[in-house]
């Protein structure tokens, strides 16, 4: 399971450090064209911007797994541990239950989208590609929280992020 998850860690690492590469690189591009050529890609602040879904949404994964996203934690420091830990299990839970909310309407979402053949006006790329970053987002987060859930409940919670940040 290790390395499934050092796998998949990896990945998404990986892609996001590619989106923004291309991003960056689309971007760059499109400004020299502007200004220098006076004339830009129609095309380019359209994919950057899908681009930018797929970052966020794939970042808010990375974030789940190493514990960083954005939470009020006053109470669960003020309570005695063993309340602290099942604070916690409830933050998790819940965390895993939006995300598989997210998981099913993006599916719908996308299914739908696909169906209709809905394309962007720019690149005429199908939309339910882009689409497809809410359910792939989703699930990894829900992924990452299972994984934060059940090193709570066994008490690995500290010593796991530890290891994350280290390696």
């Amino acid at each position: 399971m290790r390395k499934l998850d050092r796998l998949i860690s990896r990945a998404e690492e990986v892609l996001i450090g590619l989106l923004i590469l291309s991003a960056s690189f689309i971007l760059f591009a499109n400004v020299i064209a502007r200004y220098v050529f006076n004339d830009g890609f129609s095309w380019a602040e359209e994919l950057v911007r899908y681009q930018i879904v797929w970052m966020v949404l794939l970042g808010a994964s990375v974030a789940a797994r190493q514990g960083i996203h954005i939470g009020i934690d006053i109470l669960q420091r003020f309570c005695p541990p063993l309340l602290a830990k099942w604070i916690g299990l409830l933050v998790h839970a819940v965390s895993i239950a939006f995300c598989l909310f997210l998981v099913l309407y993006g599916f719908q979402l996308t299914e739908q989208t696909h169906r209709f053949g809905q394309v962007s006006s720019a690149l005429q790329a199908p939309m339910w590609i882009v689409q497809l970053a809410i359910p792939v987002g989703a699930l990894l987060m829900g992924i990452r929280f299972t994984q934060h859930f059940f090193r709570t409940l066994l008490g690995r919670e500290q010593a796991s992020a530890h290891l994350d940040q280290i390696g």
